[in-house]
């Protein structure tokens, strides 16, 4: 086929030289193209366009585009898909730089390359054709029409409004039915193009800058809008968009499409209301009235008769007597819905002439209704009327509150496109789509507290502007909406905070702070007080609150620590406080600013007084919770905080029971034999607090045997686990909430230091877990009120309170438990410099400790003895520094030694004896005159001696020897009093090693109730004996050597004989490491090297140690065990080695020959039977290790 363009020649002829020239060089390529689109063909094509100039490829792009015009028309049926693939992409790089200005062939390729993937009887309408060819001929649509020239494409849009409806439908539908990313947005972006809405052809906000266009394109869109704009709604919201690319574009097109046909430019406003106006309605009413047959059919005769004669002031007079609804086309505005409902567009259009009084009767007789109206075919309403347009915005008000739930989308780029379609509503489209204004105001609101700075911004300046630009009375209006609105989300709060998405709760609670930021302005008054001074609008917010705020409560609320440390940074997390509905942080934190919010607001007394009353009926945790945050508010009155404060420091409120009862015990048959009969405890007991010695008061409790006794419970104590779980969570959070309340008044907090500072205390010294660390956040909450860099500098700066305070409470006894609470936390935190303030307290405890009335706060008392010597130890015992530790050398039994060493003594004993015959004085007159002369010595010394009283022993000595004296007696009481006494001598005879005349006696004193603990059946009090005995021997060493071998050391052998055969083969994973038995083998092996050492033990008693160890060098006891074994072997060596050479020879056991290395000098026999290796397999690995290994 040759290449034959119609009237080529004319067109040759009027080509410039140039020109003409460049034709005939592209003339046989195109040829081959036509021919033959062979790849080669079409690579020789695409090299000789791209070094053409892009005049001339302008100039000629008919002749370029004609062989894939051609070949597509005649070959576009056979299923050639690589081949049309390579054409289309050939064609592409034309159209990319070219100018279409030739309508006919925009026409014809827009019509080929629809018809490539159009197919009428599939569904959906889309050709059963590779992904690769669609993309391929979406790109070349997009490439076409965006690069058409404007006389084209107006002439386009005006004439083949049907092609390209066509075209637009199969773009949307491949956006909607395609998996294809690529695709998909190819599609949306061939949408915008075809819409003339893309960002090439529209100015910076999105507006068509050429009247005559913009009119075409919104003719040309009115017939298939609402179509186009469900179908993009279908694409942003499908469950299988892959990442957030495709619907950010389809909300970008859809608000590109929707903006410019509802725009408000396109419905021309009416400034007021005319007589036409009332004639066009009169004569449209009287039309219909005269097609009614009977007049039983039209029960308002008067009405048609006044109309008849055209009696207009009869009939408005008739109108407002009876309040009938009319009918009146949306002449003025197209939203039925303001008008009827809202009223919004009043005193908007009328002349200031016009007095109010007319306009309230114009509006009482052109209300619309929707059943008034009479139902009309959509066909029928002209297009791009005002009627049309009050259709569309209902239609499309659907579209736009599907669109709603993306809010909540996880891409960031998501919710800005949505926030941009939003705000394009409420500026451009306010008359046009009023339905959808509400709607877009609250995603707007909603998303003005983005986690995103990009998008937060851009909502937050829109929410401004548009408030901002509205005149007085829509400004009142539309805050009236808003308010409205505001009431509906606290209706539907609960419902939707029940749901499991995560993500639609922070969204809602987000608006409800959106909506608390705009109606507490800066103005006065808020609009927010006007708004909740309904009659019920206080309750509504304090329902929808108290469901955000729901506790949930476990057993972990009722944990008890082991052991506390109140120096440690607060925590961080609250597990006293986990809401039930809220599961994330970020909502919780919205909650959290919505009763901030509310602190801050004018009204913040009168909706404080309503939470307080509610507390008043039932004292919830939820009430405190949202009480804490509302009070802490940062501009909150500082008369928010000191009332709360007030509130929460009433006794009834912050002492609450945490105990549950432990409930009766069954009747016995001593008490009665039937209870159905006769119950003995049918009479109940109440203790009266507040009495010094406490009086007991017997009252008859309606002893009945018609209906059952009630459950006894005890005064102080919970009936239910669940009932001090609550209790728990109410007390974390009050305590909690003394803390906030100081941050928010600061220095201002002074005056109620006095009052909570103890409490607070208190509540850190609680043997409760969550307690404890809800104490410990409110006390460094009030430290950071007073700006101090710690706790201690607080505490010190309070002290003499807070001692008052603990010399008061110890002497009531219903007091004395949080008054050493108090004590105990005041210690652990202080320093030396408050001692003088805590000797007078300790001195005090000392004398109650005395008191058989006190005794049930024994272990109290003892908890603060022992937290005493703790911080004594902490501030004056200077811990030696560790003795870096020797190597022991291995040493070698030499016999020799000994002979040698008899040789040295014999020869100075014969020279001793020649100094005996020169000196003529024997070897005792020579020691007797020697005795003689350093007696005269110390005579002298006494003489001139002067004597010298010892210093007197320091405040804090004195004290802690009172405590440990008065710890002696506790070690004979209870198992838990023992463990406390004989831990807190542990402690604090160390603090006496430098005064040996009060050590001593104390030794002596504590000596036999220590002894008797030895043959206590508990092994943790025995463990804790034996500890306390370890450092005595450090303390006395030899002083307790007799006493110690028979009282104490031989209970301690025995336990491990004994103990050796149940610990063989308990490896890691046994019980038994776990149990009380194993950790005292632990601490007495541990100890028995420095005791030996510590107690000077010799000969038999050092045998006897080896004796009791020795079995723990088996390979069959636990590994620790052998370890112990082996550094005490070690350490006897060091001691004595010949001792513990001798007795592991003897354990060994060995036939192994020791010959010595000085057997050829002297006649040495020959030993039998060495240490260093045993024949038993279970011992011979640690015996080895004693002498090779640890050196």
């Amino acid at each position: 086929m040759s290449y034959q363009h119609p009237k080529t020649m004319l067109h040759i002829m009027n080509m410039s030289p140039p020109t003409r020239e460049t034709f005939y060089r592209i003339k046989p390529v195109c040829e081959l193209v036509m021919q033959d689109p062979s790849p080669e063909h079409l690579a020789t094509f695409g090299n000789v366009v791209d070094e053409l100039k892009i005049d001339t490829v302008q100039e000629l792009q008919q002749y370029l585009l004609f062989p894939f015009t051609n070949h597509l028309q005649y070959q576009g049926s056979k299923k050639t898909f690589e081949l049309h693939l390579r054409m289309l992409e050939a064609m592409k790089e034309v159209l990319l730089r070219v100018k279409v200005c030739h309508f006919r062939v925009c026409e014809r390729l827009l019509d080929l390359l629809l018809k490539m993937i159009f197919d009428k009887n599939r569904p959906g309408m889309i050709a059963d054709v590779p992904e690769e060819l669609k993309l391929c001929v979406v790109q070349c649509l997009s490439t076409l029409m965006l690069n058409v020239d404007h006389e084209t494409r107006l002439k386009m849009l005006q004439a083949n409004v049907p092609l390209l409806a066509q075209a637009i439908f199969v773009s949307v539908h491949l956006a909607k039915l395609e998996k294809l990313r690529a695709l998909r947005l190819a599609a949306l972006n061939c949408l915008a193009v075809l819409t003339v809405t893309h960002p090439e052809l529209t100015d910076g906000v999105g507006h068509i800058t050429d009247p005559a266009l913009e009119e075409v394109v919104v003719s040309m869109m009115a017939c298939i809008l609402p179509g186009v704009l469900a179908a993009l709604q279908d694409v942003a919201m499908c469950t299988d968009n892959p990442g957030h690319a495709v619907v950010a574009a389809a909300l970008s097109a859809t608000h590109r499409v929707m903006c410019t046909i509802m725009n408000n430019r396109q419905v021309q406003q009416q400034d007021g209301v005319k007589v036409t106006d009332f004639l066009k309605l009169l004569t449209q009413k009287s039309k219909e009235l005269k097609d009614v047959s009977t007049t039983e059919n039209n029960p308002d005769t008067k009405l048609y008769t006044l109309m008849i004669n055209k009696d207009y002031i009869g009939m408005a007079d008739y109108l407002l007597s009876k309040r009938k609804h009319t009918m009146f086309l949306s002449m003025l505005k197209p939203s039925k819905l303001r008008i009827a409902n809202k009223k919004s567009d009043r005193g908007s259009r009328w002349s200031s002439k016009v007095p109010s009084s007319y306009r309230e009767d114009y509006y009482s007789i052109v209300t619309v209704t929707s059943k008034d109206r009479p139902k009309r075919d959509t066909k029928d309403i002209p297009k791009r009327s005002p009627e049309w347009y009050a259709m569309a915005s209902e239609k499309l008000a659907f579209v736009v509150k599907n669109l709603i739930p993306l809010v909540t989308h996880e891409h960031y780029k998501v919710r800005k496109e949505l926030a941009v379609l939003c705000y394009r509503i409420l500026s451009e489209c306010s008359s046009t789509m009023q339905p959808s204004l509400a709607m877009t105001l609250d995603v707007m609101i909603t998303l003005s507290t983005d986690p995103y700075q990009e998008v937060s911004e851009y909502c937050t300046s829109a929410v401004h502007a548009h408030f901002a630009s509205a005149s007085k009375e829509r400004l009142a209006e539309a805050i009236d909406s808003l308010c409205e609105n505001f009431f509906t989300t606290l209706n539907c709060l609960p419902r939707i905070l029940i749901n499991i998405d995560s993500s639609r709760k922070l969204s809602v609670l987000s608006l409800l702070y959106g909506y608390l930021k705009i109606l507490c302005d800066e103005g006065r008054p808020q609009r927010l007080s006007g708004a909740l001074s309904t009659s019920d609008g206080f309750d509504r917010l304090c329902d929808a609150l108290l469901t955000a705020a729901d506790l949930q409560t476990d057993l972990a609320l009722l944990t008890r620590h082991a052991g506390r440390d109140v120096k440690s940074p607060p925590s961080t997390d609250t597990p006293w406080c986990r809401l039930r509905y809220l599961d994330n942080k970020e909502s919780e934190k919205r909650l959290q600013d919505v009763c901030q919010m509310l602190g801050g607001a004018e009204c913040a007394e009168l909706f404080l007084d309503r939470l307080l009353e509610l507390f008043h009926e039932k004292r919830s945790s939820e009430l405190v919770y949202i009480i804490n945050w509302v009070g802490s508010a940062p501009n909150s009155t500082p008369n928010l905080a000191k009332r709360i404060i007030n509130k929460y420091i009433e006794e009834d409120i912050w002492y609450l029971p945490l105990e549950v009862t432990s409930g009766e015990a069954p009747l016995t048959k001593e008490e009665t034999r039937d209870p159905s009969i006769y119950n003995p405890r049918a009479w109940a007991k109440d203790s009266v607090p507040g009495l010094y010695e406490g009086t007991t008061e017997v009252r008859y409790t309606d002893v009945s045997y018609m209906r059952p006794r009630e459950r006894y419970v005890e005064p102080n104590t919970c009936g239910t686990i669940a009932e001090a779980q609550a209790n728990m969570a109410f007390s974390c959070l009050v305590t909690e909430g003394l803390g906030m309340m100081a941050r928010r008044l600061g220095a201002d907090y002074q005056p109620f230091m006095l009052k909570t500072l103890c409490l607070i205390l208190e509540r850190v010294g609680s043997k409760y877990e969550n307690l404890h660390l809800t104490g410990l956040k409110a006390l460094h909450d009030v430290a950071a009120a007073f700006q101090r860099d710690s706790v201690t500098d607080l505490l010190a700066e309070n002290a003499d309170y807070f001692t008052n305070q603990i010399t008061q409470r110890l002497k009531k006894a219903w007091r004395t438990q949080s008054a050493l609470q108090v004590l105990s936390v005041v210690m652990e935190y202080s320093d030396s410099s408050i001692l003088d303030y805590l000797y007078g307290i300790v001195e005090d405890v000392l004398i109650q400790s005395c008191d058989k009335y006190y005794q049930r706060h024994l272990y109290a008392y003892l908890q603060v003895f022992l937290t005493f010597v703790t911080c004594i130890r902490k501030w004056f015992l200077v811990e030696p520094k560790p003795k870096p530790k020797k190597e022991l050398q291995t040493q070698e039994i030499d016999i020799m030694k000994d002979v040698i060493e008899f040789e040295k003594n014999k020869k100075e004993s014969a020279r001793l004896l020649s100094e005996e015959k020169e000196s003529n004085m024997t070897v005792e007159e020579m020691y007797k005159e020697d005795m003689k002369r350093k007696e005269e010595e110390m005579l002298n010394e006494d003489d001139t001696a002067v004597s010298e009283e010892s210093p007197p022993l320091p405040h804090h000595i004195r004290v802690t020897v009172t405590i440990l004296k008065r710890c002696v007696n506790f070690i004979a009481l209870g198992r838990d009093e023992s463990l406390v006494a004989l831990q807190i001598l542990a402690l604090g005879l160390p603090l006496l090693k430098e005064y040996e005349d009060e050590l001593l006696p104390l030794v002596h004193l504590c000596w036999a109730p220590l002894v008797a603990k030895f043959s206590a059946p508990e092994v943790l009090v025995l463990k804790s004996a034996f500890e306390l005995f370890v450092v005595l021997a450090t303390l006395a060493k030899d002083f307790l050597r007799s006493r110690a071998v028979k009282d104490v050391l031989q209970p301690m052998y025995k336990f491990l004989w004994s103990m050796a055969a149940e610990s063989q083969l308990k490896d890691n994973g046994s019980a038994y490491r776990l149990s009380h038995m194993y950790s005292l083998q632990v601490s007495v092996l541990g100890a028995l090297p420095a005791l030996v050492v510590d107690l000077g033990l010799q000969d038999e008693q050092l045998t006897e140690a080896m004796r009791a160890a020795q079995d723990y060098l088996s390979a069959k006891q636990p590994k620790p065990l052998q370890m112990l074994a082996v550094k005490f072997f070690q350490g006897v060596m060091s001691y004595n080695y010949g001792a513990a050479w001798y007795h592991l020879r003897a354990l060994c056991d060995n036939g192994v020959r020791h010959h010595s290395q000085y057997a050829n000098i002297a006649p040495l026999v020959t030993i039998v039977g060495t240490p260093y290796e045993s024949p038993d397999p279970d011992y011979d690995p640690n015996v080895k290790l004693i002498f090779y290994v640890h050196k």
